[in-house]
């Protein structure tokens, strides 16, 4: 369960910045800012619900702003930022 607000990465080139935080209601919220969203909006959003359901987040809001980052990148990022907002005293 989300807990409180976390973040990961960075905005450098190549990287992703990974925003987590409680949902305001009942949903998994997923907002992705990136130059190549047109082409791989729909990826990006499977694989930031994917390692959330993985981690077995239901409701969060997750803001993604990508640099060019690579899936493999973006899977980490996500995934340590969930994991943050989950322990009970993540200050970041």
């Amino acid at each position: 369960m989300v807990k409180c607000y976390a973040h990961a990465g960075s905005l450098e080139s190549g990287d992703v910045l990974v925003h987590v935080a409680p949902a305001s209601d009942e949903t998994l919220s997923v907002q992705i800012k990136s130059k190549v969203a047109p082409r791989f909006l729909n990826s990006m959003q499977s694989s930031v619900r994917e390692v959330a359901k993985e981690l077995g987040i239901m409701y969060a809001a997750v803001e993604v702003v990508d640099s060019g980052a690579l899936d493999f990148v973006l899977r980490a990022r996500v995934t340590t930022a969930i994991k943050r907002s989950m322990e009970a005293t993540a200050d970041v």
